[in-house]
């Protein structure tokens, strides 16, 4: 039996919690915390686009537009913490508080995505192919996307 959306959705929150949970770890080096770091960009990226495009033409449905939109919303947010944050210097106290606040973000949307979406959007017909159609973009969105990390000029001259 293919895995529901709730699944993927799941794994996908829990990957970014664990890449989160890294950048909060004060014995992480500046390697890990950016590799860390670009983890949370790809996969915030690829989940946030590929649950608006499939999600997307669903929220002019009673009952899934509110939702839908505070979905893209909490997303949006998530989006601005993570750029705030790879302006940042890693590894600041500042930054360990950005990365905090960002954790906090998507632990709270993954809650009510769970508690309040994917229970009516199960009670929907279309509800056995989405996360095929997830899954797919999600894929496609990643494929799009390129690893990068920031690069300080005073963290490199340090390391050399």
């Amino acid at each position: 039996m293919p895995p529901e959306l709730l699944t993927l959705l799941r794994r996908d929150h829990a990957d970014l919690q664990t890449e989160l949970t890294l950048l909060l770890d004060p014995t992480s080096s500046i390697y890990e915390l950016r590799t860390a770091l670009d983890g949370v960009r790809l996969g915030l990226t690829a989940h946030a686009e590929a649950e608006d495009i499939v999600l997307g033409p669903m929220e002019r449905m009673l009952g899934l537009d509110r939702l839908i939109s505070e979905s893209r919303a909490a997303h949006m947010a998530q989006e601005s913490a993570l750029a705030t944050l790879v302006t940042m210097r890693l590894g600041t106290p500042a930054w360990r508080d950005r990365a905090h606040h960002l954790r906090e973000l998507v632990r709270y949307h993954a809650a009510r995505e769970e508690r309040d979406l994917i229970p009516v959007l199960a009670a929907h017909p279309e509800y056995a192919n989405l996360a095929a159609a997830f899954a797919t973009e999600r894929l496609r969105q990643l494929a799009m996307l390129q690893p990068s990390v920031p690069v300080y000029i005073a963290d490199l001259a340090a390391a050399m």
